[in-house]
């Protein structure tokens, strides 16, 4: 399994409509193309990050590729105002990350 971390630069302006369609964009990839969801935040710079989990890179390869055909056929609103700044590919080699319901009660 692999984890992918995405960097943006967004302009105020536009943010909202960012987090909008990396909602769709994401819930898109998991239902249709074997996506392992994905985490949006914020850095302290301004930028956004997000980090997503892949099966493998073809997976991801084969998902963005038929995204991209979907986007050239008929460009959505708002798609291509984020300058992707930089793209981290990362093999999950342990997790200990605890899921959200698991948290302990301080994270609430």
């Amino acid at each position: 399994m692999f984890a992918v971390i995405y960097r943006w630069r967004v302009e105020a302006k536009h943010e909202a409509e960012f987090q909008r369609r990396w909602h769709e964009i994401t819930n898109e990839i998991v239902k249709h193309h074997g996506g392992g969801g994905s985490r949006l935040h914020r850095a302290d710079n301004g930028d956004w990050v997000a980090y997503a989990r892949w099966h493998s890179k073809d997976a991801r390869n084969k998902a963005f590729a038929a995204r991209q055909r979907k986007t050239t056929q008929n460009t959505p609103q708002g798609e291509g105002k984020a300058k992707l700044v930089e793209e981290v590919w990362l093999k999950i080699t342990d997790d200990l990350l605890i899921p959200e319901k698991e948290l302990p009660p301080s994270f609430h």
